[in-house]
């Protein structure tokens, strides 16, 4: 049985060599029945899964086997359900900040912004945050600012950037992470994605969604002074007025806030979760959430004031 499970994690690229197989599995004869391998990007959750009163998936009903790479951490794994879907579990995280990252990602959502799609499961009574792959088989995410060990500059970044036609998305990212204040993007929670090809072709990198937007300790952090946010001209330089005044100087960055920005909200972010999920954001989360938001509200109306536009955002 174990080398029909090893064949099944090599062929998903989640087999570590000179490791034994985790005898940690969920329904494996059904799995063995009916597994699909997943050649496309495209890793899905089954629609027609079940979820609890909080609105948790229950994966103990779904047949699925275990990794046995350990991925950054070794209390979280990848597993692969029996429809083919690479499904990544994080674990060790409080309820909040669960909630905080599927509302985060609602307020992405609107705002038209690629990210990972989380959601809440549970198997055997304990909470897990998960994200199906959003990674093609033969598809990597390449980390452009590890190497380097350093948080860009915004404008040099800009510029290195548009080469991969990722300028833009950078911008946005900048801002977005202003707004909720996301100290833990860079170096390691942003990249592009590469690995693809037509025709035996290498494709050009593509930009790679946003992920991990949610870390207790770094989360509505609004020090003027933090050493990982994107900065202007040195690392002491990266007030966020300055910074959210400096972005709105890019066409695409004043008309990110003129049209898009103006869509999405909190409020409406809280209300599709609920919805589509049946996931309620509790009272204490939402307000925390708020108060931030507010600031940051004020902060970029301000700052619109102060080069003479006459509309102004809502975030709340």
């Amino acid at each position: 049985m174990d080398e029909i499970i090893k064949k099944i994690l090599i062929q998903n690229k989640l087999y570590e060599e000179n490791k034994k197989i985790i005898n940690n599995h969920n329904k494996l004869d059904e799995f063995l029945n009916t597994y699909k391998f997943n050649l496309e990007s495209k890793h899905k959750i089954p629609k027609d899964t079940t979820r609890d009163n909080e609105g948790r998936i229950i994966l103990d009903e779904i047949p699925f086997i275990v990794s046995n790479k350990e991925e950054f951490l070794s209390d979280n794994k990848w597993i692969i359900l029996n429809n083919g879907t690479k499904l990544y579990l994080k674990d060790k995280r409080t309820k909040e900040e669960n909630i905080l990252e599927l509302l985060i990602m609602y307020f992405l959502k609107d705002l038209n912004i690629s990210h990972a799609n989380y959601d809440l499961a549970t198997f055997k009574d304990k909470e897990y945050l998960v994200t199906p792959s959003f990674l093609k088989n033969n598809e990597r995410i390449i980390f452009l600012f590890e190497k380097l060990d350093k948080i860009p500059k915004i404008d040099e970044a800009y510029q290195m950037l548009k080469k991969f036609n990722n300028d833009t998305f950078f911008l946005k990212t900048c801002f977005i992470d202003r707004i909720i204040g996301n100290a833990d993007r860079f170096p390691f929670n942003y990249g592009l994605i590469t690995g693809d090809s037509v025709n035996n072709k290498a494709k050009q990198p593509k930009n790679c969604p946003l992920f991990d937007n949610v870390d207790k300790n770094n989360i509505f952090i609004r020090n003027d002074e933090y050493y990982r946010f994107p900065y202007l001209t040195n690392k002491k330089d990266s007030s966020c007025n300055k910074v959210i005044s400096h972005l709105l100087d890019y066409d695409e960055i004043m008309n990110f806030a003129s049209n898009t920005l103006k869509k999405a909200n909190l409020y409406k972010a809280a209300k599709e979760l609920l919805k589509e999920k049946g996931i309620y954001t509790d009272k204490n989360t939402y307000q925390k959430a708020q108060k931030f938001f507010i600031d940051s509200e004020t902060i970029i109306n301000d700052e619109l004031k102060n080069k003479g536009k006459s509309f102004k955002i809502r975030l709340t």
